[in-house]
């Protein structure tokens, strides 16, 4: 759990007007236009972002290292008690790039360090075939500190993001409410598939109910083995 105590007061000040604000909001693109002005006054908070990485490093303080995340790379800044947005923070090591994915929420991703850069792909098959998806490249942009790019939910956001330069990149994402999904999907650009991305938590039971039909498979074979007079 995130400490209300523990929150510094940029954080705190930022989310209290986020969870004012974006209340009133439906639109998706009312929510971004928000997040967009908004979160570049964390992004340029030098002061804070030293603070957090200290804390961090150090593996103790908020944010809390031990709280599970979707990737290796994330930690949760802020959860909104309701669902209605989420602050994130990802560190990029030299050369690190996500799949091709998509996303369950709106979101805005900005950039405390000069180089990340966001490539957006236009989905160009109609998804009717399970396991497939047919990609192209729409645009790419190297955002500087300060600057966010936007993404929309499910085909209407695919995107692949990284850090193509040789230092570490810091970012920041404020994701809306989500879709109940409960998994993003992935893409392999060169041979047209898609695939889902679960939560660890999620894909280790997912794959102990997909390992419990195999068991119950070679049971049923065993009795059938058993009836027939097989050893």
């Amino acid at each position: 759990m995130i400490s209300h105590q523990d929150i510094p007061a940029a954080i705190k000040d930022f989310c209290d007007a986020c969870s004012q604000r974006l209340r009133g909001l439906k639109d998706y693109t009312d929510c971004i236009d928000l997040a967009r002005n908004e979160l570049p006054r964390l992004l340029l908070d030098r002061t804070l972002m030293t603070r957090l990485m200290k804390n961090i490093a150090a593996g103790t303080g908020y944010p809390d290292v031990r709280v599970p995340t979707m990737f290796d790379n994330e930690l949760i800044l802020y959860l909104e008690q309701t669902r209605l947005y989420s602050l994130r923070m990802y560190l990029w090591g030299p050369g690190e790039y996500t799949a091709p994915h998509d996303h369950n929420s709106w979101g805005v991703i900005g950039t405390v360090s000069a180089g990340f850069e966001v490539i957006n792909y236009r989905r160009d098959d109609d998804g009717s075939r399970a396991g497939h998806a047919r990609l192209a490249e729409k645009e790419t942009m190297e955002l500087k500190p300060g600057q966010t790019a936007s993404t929309l939910p499910l085909d209407q956001g695919i995107h692949k993001t990284g850090n193509p330069t040789r230092g570490t990149i810091i970012t920041l994402s404020i994701y809306g409410r989500p879709l109940d999904r409960g998994y993003l999907q992935g893409f392999d650009v060169a041979d047209n598939r898609v695939y889902r991305i679960l939560p660890p938590k999620h894909k280790k039971m997912y794959l102990a109910a997909e390992a419990l039909k195999d068991l119950k498979i070679g049971q049923d074979t065993a009795s059938n083995r058993i009836d027939l007079g097989v050893c």
